[in-house]
């Protein structure tokens, strides 16, 4: 039988790292996204803020053009990475590379040209935020850490004229920050990656165990009409086989209850064993019947099947002394082929008709 994965709404759970991976940067990258636009519009509106500014520190008009163009470049790349990222569009890594190389050269320009205050607050929250929104994408963390990074100890020197050993000190101190923050957020993804694995396998055993007949280890009811409706959905070819135990009441009261659960057992073992393929479906109808499902099997071939069904039974040798016509187990089979224009259930009832004629006909044959 074909496993089916479970597709309900909303259901926390992912099949592949990579799709864990997906939803993180869906729902972190907007959070980033908002954080550079809402800074890029503080530069943009820094001398209404800062009571212009620009005129108190004499920035050159070269350079608050330079700063404003980046600036608005910062925003619309935001932007584009909030589609990217709710799309699952690729390129993200090249854009945050492009968003921080903005941000690094305002970042020298405003740190060690234009000398604007409060500036170190911003570009140092930047990349704390870059690290707690990226932390489980490496190529994203370095994509829009690094230049960042490297453009503030450049922009140190240059204000300083040197290195200044307090600010290199405060720095290591800052990396490793961001270092030992990043490991241990990740160590929490992990974490969350390893139990998303077991929820998989704990919803795998359970649909599983939804579909499958405790007793005979084959396909339910349940499970095998579902089958059936998917495959007349997509129009799929396949012969369907309708069995019953013949005088398996008989049997029960002849070697009791249990006694008919070994032997239901041992028939559907004979009945997985008959089958062409992995992909044809052997499941427990209810009580003694069982239905098989055989795809790209035409009638002819299916009742070669159904031969191979009753000689694995006749090998088998369940002895079977209440019956009325063997001394061993044996099955009435009817046979019905898809038409076009069936519903699976309409399938069923010609089987099913099959085998009333088969049981009429004395029992342990084949109709069709």
């Amino acid at each position: 039988m074909e496993k089916r994965h479970n597709t309900t709404p909303g259901l926390a759970t992912w099949p592949t790292r990579k799709s864990m991976v997906r939803h993180g940067l869906a729902m972190n990258l907007p959070w980033l996204a908002f954080v550079n636009v809402s800074f890029a519009l503080m530069l943009l509106l820094r001398n209404v803020l800062f009571a212009n500014i620009d005129g108190q520190i004499g920035a050159t008009p070269y350079l608050t053009r330079i700063v404003d163009t980046s600036m608005l470049g910062v925003i619309i790349l935001s932007a584009a990475l909030i589609v990217m990222a709710w799309r699952h569009i690729a390129g993200i890594g090249a854009v945050l590379f492009i968003c921080s190389l903005l941000w690094a050269m305002c970042s020298y320009l405003l740190i060690s040209v234009v000398q604007l205050p409060h500036a170190w607050p911003i570009f140092v929250i930047l990349l704390l935020t870059g690290m707690t929104a990226l932390y489980f994408h490496p190529s994203g963390l370095l994509s829009f850490t690094v230049p960042l990074w490297l453009a503030l100890p450049v922009a140190s020197v240059a204000l300083n004229h040197g290195v200044n050993l307090r600010f290199a000190v405060i720095w290591i101190v800052f990396t490793l920050i961001l270092v030992c923050g990043r490991f241990i957020l990740l160590s929490w993804f992990e974490e969350a990656w390893r139990r998303n694995q077991q929820n998989q396998l704990l919803i795998s055993r359970l649909d599983a165990l939804a579909h499958l007949d405790a007793l005979t280890q084959t396909a339910n009811r349940r499970a095998m009409e579902t089958v059936l409706e998917e495959a007349v959905e997509q129009g799929k070819s396949f012969s369907l086989i309708m069995l019953d135990v013949d005088y398996f009441k008989l049997y029960n009261d002849t070697y009791g209850h249990q006694a008919g659960d070994e032997c239901l057992t041992r028939v559907a073992q004979v009945l997985k064993q008959s089958v062409r393929t992995p992909n044809d479906v052997v499941s427990r109808y209810g009580g003694e019947e069982f239905v098989v499902i055989l795809f790209d099997c035409p009638v002819n071939m299916a009742e070669q099947v159904a031969a191979r069904i009753q000689d694995g039974l006749r090998s088998a040798g369940i002895a079977h002394s209440a019956s009325h016509v063997s001394e061993f187990v044996t099955v009435s089979i009817g046979i019905a082929g898809k038409a076009e224009g069936l519903a699976g259930t309409e399938v069923i009832a010609r089987a099913d008709a099959a085998l009333y004629r088969a049981k009429e006909a004395g029992r342990n044959c084949v109709r069709t």
